[in-house]
């Protein structure tokens, strides 16, 4: 099963869950109150990103997905850090002098904790900070592909809807405002960026279906899928979003790339309840991960063909599992390549897929027992140690094929 030679394999992680003591974000912020998992020093990316690179070019992983601290950036208010940027600049040159091609990733869930205090995304005026953030960022050398935002329905959901992230809201009417001054803050980004880079976004896909066949359940999970996976993807290119209860004018922008996340499946219930309209909740169509997400490998060819409605290249920026059976992991990263070969054999613009993780990370409000890395860390010595599934995804984005022995022994049937 043979890939285009321009197709990029590579591995993906953000700064906050491999760097580790990043004490000016939000989320070390709301750690040491207690309501967070603590990431502490993580995997101590942050002083062994040489060997981390290293490593990765031994395995074979032409690309690398990665993003910023935008709170080791700017660790205070108008002071800009320039050791952190000039250490950035530097994981920028290793890849590329070891053939990786380094992808990057501006916006990763977290915020600078003094941004954070001032509403963060809440509040319009607060853009400024940002375009100072995004002006930094533009003197960069060495990057092809950028992403404003990692997955900005996730981070309105976690943040806003059921509160279980940072800054722990629960508010309909705030969470649809947030969403569209990141819509802005996308727009703003990419004026400042195009042209130096090819500036995308990076958008989690949630393949949903309905929990029965009754029309409210059907109704319930069109309603669902579109404030999710699409409406903020509308706002970008037509200038409204819709929310969860109205519209906004948002300042209309483009995307020379879609990155496209895909984990898992998903089923939606209509509630009786005013307050919370839906029941959304794991599918339950296989074994649960240690995420306790249900895998289901079509979801991700569902997914390339939604969003090539755009007619945008696509990225595959995150793919990946949660277990310690890696035997299940090599069967993952198999059959979710079949579905997107399928994709491209007819005629989907694919142009690359990310695993995640490189390596085990601090994995959000789940704290480090998640294991998604083909990477094994041990974090009391913070020892690297490759798993079999890294040899095999290596020989994979070497070759750019899957071997006929990996497709008879883990490929779907």
């Amino acid at each position: 099963m043979k890939f285009p030679d321009s197709f990029l394999f590579g591995t993906a992680t953000s700064s906050y869950q491999i760097e580790g003591n990043n004490t000016w974000s939000d989320w070390w912020y709301w750690a040491e109150k207690g309501k967070l998992p603590k990431a502490g020093k993580a995997c101590n990316h942050w002083e062994l990103y040489r060997e981390d690179i290293e490593l990765m070019a031994s395995l074979g992983y032409p690309a690398y997905r990665f993003s910023v601290e935008w709170a080791r950036i700017f660790p205070e208010e108008g002071k800009l850090n320039d050791s952190a940027l000039m250490r950035y600049q530097e994981i920028i040159n290793l890849l590329n002098e070891r053939g990786i091609i380094p992808v990057l990733t501006i916006h990763h869930f977290t915020l600078p904790t003094w941004f954070a205090l001032k509403g963060g995304f809440e509040k319009e005026e607060n853009l400024k900070y940002w375009e100072k953030y995004i002006e930094v960022i533009a003197e960069l050398e060495g990057v092809k592909l950028v992403a404003t935002f990692n997955e900005p329905m996730v981070y309105v959901v976690s943040g806003y809807l059921v509160g279980m992230w940072p800054p722990f809201k629960r508010n309909f009417l705030t969470a649809e405002r947030v969403a569209a001054n990141i819509i802005n803050a996308h727009a703003i980004a990419y004026e400042i960026l195009r042209g130096k880079f090819e500036v995308g976004i990076v958008k989690n896909y949630q393949h949903f279906i309905p929990a029965s066949d009754s029309k409210r359940d059907m109704e319930a999970r069109s309603r669902v899928d579109y404030l999710f996976n699409w409406a903020l993807m509308n706002g970008i290119f037509q200038g409204s979003y819709e929310g969860f209860i109205r519209e906004h004018k948002v300042q209309e922008s483009n995307l020379d790339f879609i990155g496209v996340n895909y984990y898992n499946i998903q089923k939606v219930k209509k509630s009786w309840n005013p307050l919370n309209p839906f029941i959304v909740e794991d599918a339950n169509v296989s074994r649960k991960t240690d995420m306790g997400w249900s895998v289901y490998p079509r979801g991700i060819y569902e997914g390339i063909k939604g969003f090539s409605r755009y007619e945008r290249p696509i990225y595959i920026t995150e793919n990946g599992i949660a277990t310690l059976d890696d035997e299940w992991r090599i069967e993952f990263i198999v059959q979710h390549l079949q579905y997107i070969h399928k994709a491209i054999e007819e005629g989907f613009n694919v142009n690359g897929y990310f695993y995640w993780s490189f390596m085990d990370n601090y994995e959000w409000a789940e704290g480090f027992r998640p294991r998604f890395g083909l990477v094994e860390i041990d974090y009391e010595t913070l020892e690297r140690k490759p798993r079999r599934s890294a040899y095999i995804y290596g020989e994979i984005a070497k070759r750019k094929e899957i071997s006929e022995g990996l497709i008879e022994r883990y490929g779907s049937r």
